[in-house]
């Protein structure tokens, strides 16, 4: 069955509706999971995502999947209409500017933090203080630990890099020396 609605027309429906349900941050959760399971199954984002198997098929993988994760009705049906106008592959693909927009619409941001060393509570208390101010949203955190970077921090927020790292100083001032 093909069709003229985009991905981003389905991504505006979704968000509006879980809106108008009072459901956005349920349907985040629930889409957060279902990035999570497929990222992991490349065998079954084949299947649902391919038009050799029956639509019904592949609608019912999808809902059982869905209903033993507890996604949301409203999540399942984005999901089977995904399937329905062929974009699942679409979606799949599209995971990081889908939830992005998704977080947006919810007053959230996602922060990723990386550190040579893992950070104290109050260490990472102060920095999710300071990307909530800065970004003026609630701000989801993720530490990743990376002992390369030798000091300082790398934060990630949504689209935007600041790299504070000690190996980063250490290439400027490499880079500034040979120059001259």
């Amino acid at each position: 069955m093909g069709s003229v609605a985009t991905l981003r027309d389905l991504m505006e429906a979704l968000i509006e509706s879980a809106k108008g349900e009072g459901k956005l941050e349920k349907i985040a959760s629930d889409l957060e999971q279902f990035f999570k399971i497929f990222s992991k199954q490349e065998d079954l984002r084949d299947i649902l995502g391919s038009s050799v198997y029956d639509t019904g098929e592949r609608k019912a993988i999808a809902s059982d999947i869905g209903e033993r994760a507890g996604f949301d009705k409203l999540t399942i049906n984005f999901i089977w209409l995904a399937i329905e106008l062929g974009k699942f592959k679409s979606l799949v693909k599209s995971e990081e500017p889908f939830m992005r927009k998704i977080r947006k619409a919810s007053g959230k941001v996602r922060a990723e933090i990386t550190m040579a060393a893992t950070p104290s509570e109050s260490d990472l208390n102060r920095m999710k203080e300071a990307i909530t101010k800065l970004t003026e949203k609630e701000v989801e955190v993720i530490v990743k630990v990376d002992p390369t970077i030798l000091g300082g921090i790398i934060a990630k927020v949504e689209d935007k890099v600041f790299d504070g790292s000690v190996k980063n100083q250490l290439e400027r001032i490499r880079t500034a020396l040979s120059i001259t």
